[in-house]
């Protein structure tokens, strides 16, 4: 057998000696079952019992359950359905005088033979007043001096044909109910523009509506007034519906006293220090209006002019007759003209 010192393994004698030493001198005894691993792939009948049904005998019991809570039903108001008008026992005057000027605005500003007549006085909203959709009907919107409609007057379909033949020069005739086409929206238009600053002052004509619930949407919210006019037009009289919103709208002035030839005695100038009101007369330095405006007026016409800003005016005391009061700059204050004072006069002093 060759040495360890040939094959490169060479040990020392010391080394051996150690090695020897440390090597055990007896064997323990190779138990298979012992030293074999436990596996645990599958688990016994009993484990899989005490899983799926554990033993909960030692937990504490649970708690009773909170009784159900109670629905109660609550009213819920039906927005898609507005309130029912208020029909007013009584006709109040302001009504008969705004049928009074739709008659005469239909008259002077449109040209037409009708005249209205209040059947109804109800109180509502714009929702409730225009709830009847009707084929062919027209309604037409006014507005504020801010822009917000305010007033409507809706013309039922047999009342917007009558009006449509007119304009085109014949006579109402059988009526058959069909929808409006745009070019009998502009026709009525035109023969609507006028009755807005016929009915107040404060009304401009905004547009025309055929769908109801489009005006309604476009409408102010609030309460309205609501008159219920008969038209008679030609020779049939035909149904109309005025809304007007709550608000003072008419400029109307307060009616004379009922005394009937009667002299009522000029009343006695006292001072006072309350403030006065004083008719004064406003004369322009220049003015420049188109020709072609003035060509097309009529009776009845409204024609807007347009006074440039810081004009100078004077202010005349009474009618144009009268004495210079003041002078002053003609401008504008929001949507309301205005003058302002640069020199005063002997009567303001």
């Amino acid at each position: 057998m060759p040495s360890t010192a040939d094959d490169g393994w060479d040990m020392s004698p010391r080394r051996e000696s150690a090695v020897v030493l440390e090597m055990p001198t007896s064997f323990e005894t190779f138990d298979a079952v012992k030293e074999k691993p436990i596996l645990r792939e599958k688990l016994s009948s009993a484990e899989i019992e005490a899983l799926l049904r554990p033993d909960l005998s030692d937990m504490a019991p649970e708690p009773a359950p909170p009784p159900p809570a109670k629905v109660v039903d609550r009213a819920i108001p039906d927005l898609d359905t507005p309130a029912a008008l208020t029909r007013r026992t009584d006709v109040p005057e302001d009504a008969l005088r705004v049928a009074a000027r739709l008659s005469l605005a239909l008259r002077q500003g449109c040209g037409l033979r009708a005249a209205a007549t209040v059947k109804a006085v109800s109180d509502g909203t714009f929702a409730s007043a225009l709830t009847t959709a009707e084929t062919g009907q027209a309604i037409a919107c006014f507005a504020a001096p801010n822009g917000e409609i305010v007033a409507m007057l809706s013309l039922s379909a047999e009342l917007a044909n009558a009006l449509i033949e007119s304009a085109c020069g014949g006579k109402p005739g059988a009526f058959t109910p069909r929808e409006l086409t745009p070019v009998d929206a502009a026709l009525l238009e035109g023969l609507v523009r006028p009755l807005g600053a016929g009915i107040s002052s404060s009304l401009s004509f905004a547009r025309i509506e055929t769908d109801a619930e489009f005006a309604v949407a476009l409408a102010r919210p609030g309460a309205v007034d609501v008159i219920d006019l008969d038209v008679r037009f030609e020779q049939s009289r035909m149904p109309a519906r005025l809304i007007l919103a709550s608000d003072d709208l008419f400029d109307t002035v307060a009616a004379p006293g009922k005394g009937h030839g009667t002299v009522m005695a000029a009343p006695v100038h006292t001072p006072s220090a309350a403030p006065v009101t004083a008719v004064l007369t406003a004369r322009i330095a220049s003015l420049s209006v188109p020709l072609s405006r003035l060509t097309d007026l009529k009776a009845g016409s409204t024609l807007l002019l347009g006074v440039p800003a810081d004009q100078p005016v004077e202010l005349l005391s009474g009618g144009r007759n009268g004495p210079v009061a003041a002078e002053a700059q003609i401008g504008r204050k929001g949507a309301h003209m205005a003058l302002r004072i640069t020199k005063r006069g002997p009567a303001l002093r």
